[in-house]
């Protein structure tokens, strides 16, 4: 998943300007967050302050995995949803014998206010079983800027929020995307996950009393949503472990031979598909050109890239499902903001019936807007978009049943 993981999207989600005021000083506004390529680039250097008010950094983490997200202490819509699933993901970690080489740590995107003080009556209030960091705002930009999560300062609404630690009125509000980011023990960014937590609902009742009505409704239906579960998933892929027993569906791709024979007799079009299963095609045009040429076929478009866990996970679905309905949908992928020769290693180590297109996510958003990788959409024979599945499936039997709703008729 890092869904996950979950390292997804380039889309500034979780970006809210209800005011549309003009900010207020010392605004910083980054590029959104990154794709996800340049997934081993070492982090540099960053002076934090931890919730006992002493120097420490990211560094301070060398020698263990290390999640950090973005949050903040006043927040009132995906923030406290943000630390729900990550007590979730803490007591996960815990249960599988992770906890001594896993670290999580909500990093602020308010070093106005949440001060080391702060920190640590917000973990006494809400039962925070992770780190809590601050930092100088110079510091703060650095980290954020080099990461690409946008924050900003911004007038406060009318009527203002409530300050839960003081009880007064808050004197501005602070923008920012959400997500996620996981370091490896060497410092180095290997995963980022751009999207909403999915707490399904399991949100502790003084967590739930920050949320206001754009919270509440976050909660109920968050975007491009990751979970706790499906960020252990990418731990354990990450760290090239065998996931534990039950925590993933038992989908076991099919063979060459028997995506050959299950797809045997299939009309002229879909066959000249099977007969490139796994190649790397040109760009968007060629993209454009068969999409063409399979005008009466409904047709399942798969987003993907090497870089991306939850891609990993989702292909032997892909690859069951394309053997099953491989004789009346086309199947494609497209492979986004990726290097050919990562993509075609990909490919190999993940074999589906059916090629995959070289593109930019700006080339996919020119046939229909995608918020991140994976994404899924689906075409009806006249070449209309049905729908469009933002993030991973999970199972097949979610996938197929998708298939079956927007692709019948044909």
């Amino acid at each position: 998943m890092v869904a996950g993981l979950i390292l997804a999207a380039i889309l500034a989600l979780g970006l809210k300007d209800r005011s549309g005021a003009r900010a207020l000083p010392f605004a910083v506004a980054s590029a959104p967050l990154p794709v996800g390529s340049e997934l081993e680039r070492a982090v540099p250097h960053m002076s934090l302050i931890g919730e006992d008010g002493r120097p420490t950094s990211l560094g301070a983490f060398r020698g263990r995995w290390l999640l950090i997200a973005p949050s903040m202490t006043l927040c009132h819509e995906v923030c406290p949803m943000t630390t729900g699933a990550l007590i979730q993901l803490t007591d996960l970690l815990r249960q599988d014998g992770l906890a001594d080489r896993v670290a999580v740590a909500e990093v602020t995107v308010d070093p106005w206010r949440d001060t080391p003080a702060t920190l640590r009556a917000y973990r006494a209030r809400f039962g925070v079983n992770f780190d809590l960091l601050t930092g100088t705002q110079s510091e703060i930009h650095r980290l954020w800027k080099f990461l690409g999560v946008y924050y900003q300062r911004v007038p406060q609404g009318k009527p203002p929020d409530v300050d839960w630690l003081t009880g007064r009125p808050e004197t501005f509000d602070v923008e920012h995307t959400d997500g996620l980011f996981i370091l490896d023990p060497q410092g180095r960014e290997r995963a980022a996950d751009e999207g909403m937590p999915d707490v399904e609902g399991q949100l502790s009742k003084s967590l739930r009393s920050l949320l206001d009505a754009q919270g509440r409704q976050d909660l109920s239906h968050p975007q491009l949503p990751w979970t706790a579960a499906g960020v252990l998933d990418d731990f354990y892929r990450l760290m090239g472990r065998s996931l534990p027993r039950g925590a993933d569906p038992a989908v076991r791709a099919p063979t060459r031979s028997q995506a050959e024979e299950a797809l045997a007799g299939s009309a002229s079009g879909l066959a000249a598909l099977h007969g490139q299963a796994g190649q790397l095609l040109g760009g968007v045009g060629a993209l454009r050109a068969r999409l063409a040429a399979l005008r009466g076929y409904p047709v399942v478009v798969n987003v993907w890239a090497s870089w991306c866990p939850p891609c990993r996970a989702e292909f032997p679905l892909l690859a069951s499902a394309s053997a099953v309905y491989g004789r009346r949908v086309a199947f494609l992928g497209v492979d986004v903001d990726d290097s050919a020769d990562s993509a075609r290693a990909f490919l190999a180590a993940h074999p589906v019936s059916y090629p995959s297109y070289r593109a930019s996510s700006s080339d996919v958003d020119s046939i229909t807007p995608v918020e991140g990788v994976p994404t899924t959409i689906y075409l009806n024979g006249a070449g209309h978009v049905a729908d469009v599945h933002a993030g991973q499936y999970d199972t097949e039997a979610t996938l197929l049943d998708d298939i079956a709703l927007y692709t019948q008729g044909r």
